[in-house]
């Protein structure tokens, strides 16, 4: 199993994981949450996307207080899951989760636990499962038994663990010693983007955009430890021009994520591209892949 990874993450620096990518320059696509219209982080957004023409599909984890994974993007239920009023997922327990349901248009159903994404994600060895760990845990043993069932349940090896916070991915990094793992970098000119009270505005107005330079990317393999990527928004990718160029000499994976639509991350990629003449290693993307790329190709 270790080598199986290990290959395919060298695989993976040298070419996209999956021909679909190759017809978007050479980009992975991922949908972000699952296809579009669907309820967020549900199965049947992750399997339309996998029947789609996306390369793999982004989820989002947590655990409960039972220690169950499930399915969830925000810390407190009540926008896509309601049914158990606003709480932590961490306060929740399986039963709880069970007399969930999804919100929005097509949703109604439980919303899922992990295990019944990950029997969804064994059936497609060409895509890839992007999963990422929401919260940091008091301690690694969680992470790494989360991470040994995923060994288990994904046989082929066609999977990533991301996160926004490196103790957790060194958690991850003490079980799969192989895998590429991914730091998702958040860029404080988006808090408004993520709180609505005054205090998002308040820093978004005044902070600036992260450093991203080839002492950082070297920072950041020694920490995680290869196989390891960056993960940006398209406005971090603008502030840190070389970016892609030292990421590519020093075998990091660069995926980019917009905040403010695809449309704008089309946008930033093209004028990337004529400036550098680099493209990420992946984007993920709330709308249709190949209108995405006919977008970033024109």
């Amino acid at each position: 199993m270790q080598a199986k990874r290990w290959m395919a993450a060298l695989l993976a620096a040298a070419m996209p994981w999956s021909g679909a990518g190759a017809a978007c320059l050479g980009m992975q696509v991922h949908a972000h949450r699952g296809a579009p219209t669907l309820p967020e982080n549900s199965l049947a957004s992750i399997r339309a996307a996998y029947a789609g023409q996306w390369d793999g599909v982004e989820i989002d984890m947590q655990r409960l207080k039972d220690g169950r994974w499930v399915l969830h993007h925000d810390v407190l239920t009540g926008r896509s899951v309601t049914g158990v009023g606003r709480r932590a997922v961490l306060q929740l327990s399986s039963a709880d989760w069970r007399g969930a349901k999804l919100a929005g248009q097509g949703g109604g159903q439980p919303p899922p636990f992990l295990d019944d994404a990950l029997q969804v994600a064994a059936t497609q060895p060409g895509k890839t499962f992007n999963a990422e760990l929401k919260v940091v845990y008091r301690d690694c043993a969680p992470v790494g038994k989360l991470v040994a069932g995923m060994k288990t349940a994904l046989p082929h090896g066609n999977w990533m663990i991301t996160s926004a916070f490196p103790e957790a991915l060194r958690c991850v990094r003490g079980t799969d010693p192989d895998g590429y793992l991914g730091l998702i970098v958040f860029d404080p000119r988006h808090a408004d983007a993520v709180s609505a009270n005054p205090l998002g505005k308040y820093v978004s107005q005044r902070a600036t955009a992260p450093t991203l330079n080839r002492q950082w990317l070297a920072n950041l393999a020694k920490t995680v430890g290869a196989p390891v990527g960056v993960h940006v928004d398209a406005m971090t990718l603008a502030a840190n021009p070389q970016l892609l160029r030292d990421a590519a000499a020093q075998s990091v994976r660069v995926f980019v994520y917009a905040v403010g639509g695809d449309a704008a991350l089309a946008q930033q990629l093209r004028a990337t591209r004529q400036r550098e003449g680099y493209l990420p290693s992946g984007v993920i993307i709330d709308g249709d892949a190949q209108a995405f790329c006919r977008a970033v190709g024109g």
